[in-house]
C-alpha cells in the first residue's frame, strides 16, 4: 500500500466534511427570497444536513461491514455533487433547497464514519493519532475554502454559492485515484448474526464524555454572537472575528492532536476539556474583545482536538471489526448532543440565570467536572 497516496485520498475527503457550512452565508437571502415561507425552514437549509447525519451514520456503520469503503465514499462523494448543485438548478421553491440539503446530510452521515474506518485499517496505532489530527485540520481548512468561494459567488445571487460544489468533481477524481479499496473487515461473530457493536464500562465512559461535551461546547457557537454584542456592542462583523478565532484554534488544535497525545497519552480528552473550561470561565470573566476572542481560541482547539480523540481512543479500544459502526453511533449521538444544546442550555436558563455570561460559567463548570471523569476512568484503564 502506497502510504502517501493513501492519506492525501482520506484528507481529500476530511476537506469536504463540512462543506455544506458554504451555505451559511446565504441563509438569510434565501429567507428573504421565499418571504411566504417560515424563517425556520431557511435555517433548515443550513442544519439539516446535521440531522441526517444522525441517521446515516450508523448506517455507514453497517454498510462498511459488508461493502469497500471506496465505493461508499465514492457515493458519499456523489451525494455532496448531487445535493449541492441541484437547488443551483432548482430555485423555485424552498422545498427544493431542503432536498438538496438533505442529499447533502445523507453524504455526510455516510462520509464521516468513513474517514475513521479507513484510518484504523490502513495506518496503525502510532499513525492514527497523526491522520486524527490532520483529520481535524484539513475538515476546518476545507469548511474555510468552501465558505470563502461561496461568498465570492454569492455577490452574482444566492444560488450561484451552490456552485461551490462542483470542486467535489476534484475530490472524486482524487478519491478514485488515492483511495484503496478498503475491503468490509468483519468478524466471525458478526458472519454469524452477532453484533457489530463494541460495548464496555470504558466505551460507555466515553461515549457519556462526548455527549455532554457536545451539548455543552455548541453552547458558545449559538451564543457568542450575541454575547459580543451584549458585552462591547459590536455587530454581526465584529461577531465574525471571535467565529474566525474559535476556527483558527480548531486549525492549530488538529495540526497539534498528535504531540498533545504524545504528551498525555490515554489523559488526552482531560487536558482538552480543561483547557475548553478555561476558555469558558475567560468568556465569562470577559470585559473586553480580546477576552473573548483569547476564549474563543481555547475553545476552538478543544473542538479539534475532542473531535479526534474520542475517535482515536475507540480506535485503541475496540476490536477492528466492530470499530467502524461503534464509531459511528459514537458520532451519530454526540452530533445528537450538539444539535440539542440549545434546548437544552435554554432550558436550564430558568434555574442558572437567562444571560449568556451565567450560561457560560455554568458550562465552563459542568465541562471541568466531566474533565474530572475523563481522569477517573482513563486512570484505571
Amino acid at each position: 500500500m502506497n502510504t502517501r497516496k493513501t492519506t492525501i485520498g482520506i484528507l481529500s475527503l476530511c476537506a469536504v466534511g463540512l462543506s455544506y457550512m458554504a451555505l451559511s452565508p446565504i441563509i438569510a437571502s434565501i429567507s428573504a427570497a421565499f418571504p411566504e415561507a417560515n424563517v425556520t425552514l431557511a435555517q433548515l437549509v443550513l442544519t439539516l444536513p446535521s440531522f441526517l447525519f444522525i441517521v446515516c451514520s450508523p448506517l455507514s456503520g453497517i454498510a462498511m461491514s459488508f461493502i469497500n469503503k471506496k465505493a461508499i465514499a465514492l457515493f458519499s462523494l456523489a451525494c455532496y455533487f448531487v445535493g449541492g448543485l441541484f437547488p443551483f438548478f432548482f430555485y423555485s421553491n424552498i422545498y427544493w433547497l431542503l432536498a438538496g440539503s438533505a442529499i447533502i446530510g445523507v453524504g455526510t452521515g455516510f462520509l464521516m464514519p468513513l474517514i475513521n474506518g479507513f484510518i484504523v485499517q490502513y495506518f496503525d496505532k502510532n499513525e492514527r493519532a497523526m491522520l486524527m489530527g490532520l483529520n481535524a485540520t484539513f475538515t476546518a481548512l476545507g469548511a474555510l475554502l468552501f465558505i470563502f468561494i461561496a461568498g465570492q459567488l454569492s455577490r452574482f445571487g444566492w444560488r450561484y454559492s451552490y456552485l461551490v460544489f462542483t470542486l467535489v468533481a476534484l475530490i472524486i477524481v482524487i478519491a478514485m485515484i488515492c483511495l484503496p479499496k478498503g475491503a468490509p473487515e468483519k468478524s466471525d461473530e458478526t458472519e454469524k448474526g452477532g453484533s457489530a457493536f463494541e460495548m464496555n464500562p470504558y466505551i460507555f465512559g466515553l461515549f457519556i464524555i462526548g455527549i455532554i461535551y457536545f451539548i455543552m461546547q455548541n453552547s458558545f457557537n449559538t451564543n457568542s454572537s450575541a454575547y459580543v454584542q451584549e458585552i462591547v456592542g459590536a455587530g454581526a462583523s465584529v461577531a465574525s472575528l471571535v467565529t474566525m478565532v474559535n476556527t483558527v484554534g480548531g486549525i492549530i488544535g488538529g495540526m497539534t492532536f498528535k504531540s498533545v497525545v504524545g504528551r498525555f497519552g490515554k489523559q488526552v480528552e482531560t487536558v482538552t476539556l480543561v483547557v475548553v473550561a478555561i476558555g469558558f470561565f475567560l468568556a465569562y470573566f470577559a470585559k473586553s474583545l480580546s477576552l473573548i476572542a483569547i476564549g474563543s481560541f481555547f475553545i476552538g482547539y478543544g473542538f479539534a482536538v475532542m473531535n479526534a480523540a474520542g475517535s482515536y481512543l475507540l480506535s485503541l479500544n475496540t476490536r477492528p471489526e466492530t470499530n467502524a459502526f461503534t464509531v459511528s453511533i459514537y458520532l451519530a449521538l454526540i452530533n445528537l448532543g450538539a444539535s440539542l444544546s440549545p434546548i437544552v442550555i435554554n432550558s436550564l436558563g430558568s434555574i442558572i440565570g437567562e444571560s449568556i455570561a451565567i450560561k457560560f460559567m455554568f458550562v465552563g463548570i459542568v465541562i471541568l467536572l466531566t474533565g474530572i471523569g475523563s481522569f477517573a476512568i482513563n486512570k484505571k484503564r
